[in-house]
This record gives structure tokens, sequence and C-alpha cells, in this order.
């Protein structure tokens, strides 16, 4: 049985504004950049004094302003003090509560007192650039160290599998491993486990993680690593900034589909299914016609400028027609501006050979087909305009996995038919993630990702990040 021990030793050179807040907030320590304490005091500071300059700018703030502010402020240092470190660093759970206790102090001081609506407007104004000032903050230090340093515990099978994972996840650091393993077989232990290197065992995670300066542990679970194993760890780690994880094997499922139950002693989670609410499913199928009328009012001329520049770079129709699978698998008819030569099909057997594409699909980064004006439209996605006719009429959505071709439906086996039970979209995980420069594997993943878990905010993400990729012309070709 593996014994843990907690290092207690007290680091004599710390700065005295660090003891100060380590006595006051307990479970803070410091890392090798520097004391993560005196960044959660910098934190309050900032919103404190923000919350009164803004009320010294609004005049008079009264009564119901200052108890805001007041309560407000105060929610937020109580929320700081009894959340772990890890999570007053990392999570909006603090800012989240506290505006919560503004939001209902406003409404409270305006249904039960006779409040002017002049001191309600100052108060919301002050609430409102105090979780400005705070959100600044968090968004600051996320930008400062967005890669997550993390320790992997557990069996070789097991660390493995979160290695191949992770490997490609530029948001994930893996600074090492720690075996779950023995020798008592007289076997060595490994030195690595695909690169990442071996840094101790089991009973080394306390001291590794704190030498390491990881901002979590996340234990694998497997045939040598028991429960036991992983709540000595948490009593190990429970005076450490650490955060102590579990991988659990729910794959392509958002948070907020899994609920954590108790029954019988025994954890589980519970996975919701994945269709969508039927209120989220017609509030989509609705912004998808009102969004696609609008959009195609507004970009009417630029499409049929477009148009004619088609027509003038070569001969033939200006509107590409194709054969796409919609959902279900039936078939519909796609339009997008051509790019291509009007003998484009034909040629593509030629060219066979030189496939860059993953999987079933076709691609060639300097495809001969490909026009002068099509280059430029390709690079711009200017030629996908035209699909907001196939999302009026219902046959696309805005917001889906990428159109298949008929003919790689073909090959789909079940696992990937799955993605073909939503409408296509214009635009969708695939296309903000890379687009041609994916493997054919992640492609599937990322569009059954999209499928499991359809969300407003997701939805509300990919739009973003759409006009990021469109202008980076990440991915076209």
């Amino acid at each position: 049985m593996t014994e843990f021990t907690v290092d207690a030793r007290e680091e004599t050179q710390r700065p005295n504004l660090t003891k100060v807040v380590r006595r006051a907030f307990p479970g803070s320590r410091s890392d090798a950049n520097g004391s993560r304490s005196v960044a959660l005091v910098w934190e309050f500071m900032v919103m404190a004094l923000t919350a009164i300059a803004a009320a010294s700018l609004v005049p008079p703030v009264g009564d119901v302003g200052r108890v805001t502010v007041a309560l407000v402020l105060l929610t937020f240092a109580l929320q700081v003090a009894v959340l772990p470190a890890y999570e007053r660093l990392r999570s909006l759970v603090p800012l989240r509560r506290a505006l919560t206790v503004g939001g209902l102090a406003l409404l409270g001081g305006a249904t039960v007192y006779d409040v002017p609506p002049r001191q309600l407007r100052a108060a919301v104004i002050v609430v409102a650039v105090t979780a400005l000032a705070g959100l600044i903050v968090r968004l600051v230090r996320a930008r400062t160290k967005p890669r997550s340093i993390t320790l992997l515990v557990g069996d070789r099978v097991a660390v493995s599998h979160l290695v191949s994972q992770w490997g490609p996840q530029p948001k994930v650091r893996i600074a090492g491993v720690c075996l779950a393993e023995t020798d008592d077989d007289g076997t060595p232990l490994t030195d690595t486990i695909m690169d990442i290197t071996v840094v101790g065992a089991l009973a080394d995670v306390p001291d590794v993680a704190r030498r390491l300066g990881v901002d979590r542990v996340v234990v694998a679970p497997g045939p040598v690593l028991t429960a036991y194993d992983v709540r000595r760890l948490s009593w190990a780690l429970e005076d450490s900034d650490v955060e102590l994880t579990v991988a659990a094997e729910v794959h392509g499922a958002v948070p907020g589909r899994v609920v954590p139950r108790v029954l019988g002693r025994r954890l589980l989670l519970s996975v919701r299914p994945t269709r969508p609410a039927a209120l989220l499913a017609a509030a989509k199928w609705i912004f998808d016609r009102v969004a696609s009328a609008v959009l195609l009012i507004l970009v009417a001329p630029v499409l049929v400028t477009l148009w004619l520049l088609v027509r003038w770079d070569s001969p033939g129709p200006g509107i590409f027609r194709q054969a796409r699978a919609g959902q279900g698998g039936t078939t519909f008819t796609m339009y997008k501006l051509r790019t291509m030569t009007e003998d484009a099909p034909s040629l593509q057997a030629e060219l066979a050979m030189l496939n860059e594409g993953a999987g079933p699909l076709f691609k060639m980064q300097n495809d001969p087909r490909v026009t002068k004006v099509g280059r430029v439209l390709r690079a711009t996605s200017l030629d996908e305009l035209p699909q907001l006719f196939n999302v009026l009429k219902g046959d696309m959505s805005l917001i889906g996995p990428r159109p298949a071709l008929p003919r790689e439906t073909d090959e789909y086996d079940d696992w990937i038919w799955r993605r073909l039970s939503v409408k296509p979209g214009m635009t969708g995980l695939w296309q903000v993630s890379g687009r041609s420069r994916l493997g054919w594997n992640e492609a599937v993943r990322l569009d059954l990702d999209y499928v499991d878990n359809v969300t407003i905010s997701g939805e509300l993400s990919i739009a973003a990040r759409t006009i990021g990729a469109v202008v980076r012309r990440d991915g076209a070709c």
C-alpha cells in the first residue's frame, strides 16, 4: 500500500505580504513564477478600486448603490476565501456569484423600497463596471498563461491513451508522468511514455507536482490504481493549489451533459441524451431562416458582382450546382460560386494520384482546375455565399457538419453515419478548426462532437470563430 506525506515545510524567504495572504486564504501556495496568492489579492484590489472609482463618477450613488457595492465586494471576497485555490485562479465562479448577489440586491432594492431611478441606474453602472474589471483581469490572466501544465498519474496503458489524446492539444502541456506501477517482478520501469518523461512513481506525486509547478494532477483509472490511492492523493494535495482530477471514459460529451450522482456510495456519471431540446431545435430552425434571409438581402450586391467576375474569368455558369448528402442521407442540390473550370469533374480521375485529402475527401493545394478568380473566392470563403439559399430552403443550416458528397457517404460506417443525423452547415467545428489541414479521423471526431453537443453557447462560439478563420484563411484550399 502506497503512503503519501504532505510537505509542511515553511519557506522562510517568502515575502511578508504572501505570508499574510496565506493566513487569510488557506490553501494558497507559490509556484516557480511568483505568488499566486498575491495575484488573487491584486485581483480583488482592482475590483474594489474600480467599484470605488465608478461610484465616485456617478453622483449620487445613494443608499441602494452603497449597499449593492458593499454586497458585491463582500460576496467576491467570501468566494475567494472559501473556494479551492485552483478554482479561484482559473474559474469565473467568484465573479459570477458576486454578480448574482449584486443583481438580487438591485432587484430587492427596486421591489421593496421606493428607490429613485437615478440611484438604481447608478448602482447598475457600478456593478457593471466592477464586473467588467474582474472579467478583464481573468482574461488577461488566461492570456498570459493559456496552457494548462498537467502531471499524469496511472499505469502505462491508461497514461498512453491520455497522451495520445492530449498530445496535439495546444492548451495542454504534459509536464511528466508518475507511473502507478511497481518493479516487483524485476522489470525496470520505463523512462518515457510516448516521448513524455516518467518523473516518478505514485508516491512521488505530491513532491513532483510542487517541484514542477503543475496546475493539475490527472489520474488515469486502471487496474493498478485504486480508489483509495486517489483519496490519499487528495489528502496529500489538499494544502496546495494543484487541482486533482480523475479522467473519465466519457468521450464527446460537454460538461453540461454529464451529471455526477451517488448510488450506493459509488460516484456515477449520468450522461444526458444527445438530442437537443425541442425549444433549442425550434430556435435554431427560426434563426436559420431569418438570418439567411437577412444576409441574402445584405450580400445580394456582392453576390451579383462575384457572379459577373466568375463569368468573365472563364467560360461556364457563375453558380456551381452539386449533389450533396443532407440530413438522414437525403440528397439535395448545393449552390456555390464556381471556382473551377467547367470540365473540372471529368478531370478529377486524372488527378486521383495527386489527392492530398484525408479519407474519402479529394483535396489539392494547387489544383490546376481552379481558376484565378476561384483561388481568391476559396481563400476568402466567398464562394460559399450562395449556400444561404440552401439554408433558406431548409436543406442546410448556418452551423453544422460539412456537407458530404453522396459517393463519400457510401464509405461511411455506422459510426461516421452519425454526422448525417443533423443538417449540414455552412460553417462548423471542422471549418473553424483547420479544414484541409485536419486528418480525416480528426474531422469526423469534430463533426460527431458537434452533433452530440448542440448548445446555444456552442453555436455562438462557432459563429465567432468562423469570422477569425475566414480572416486568417485558416485551412483554406
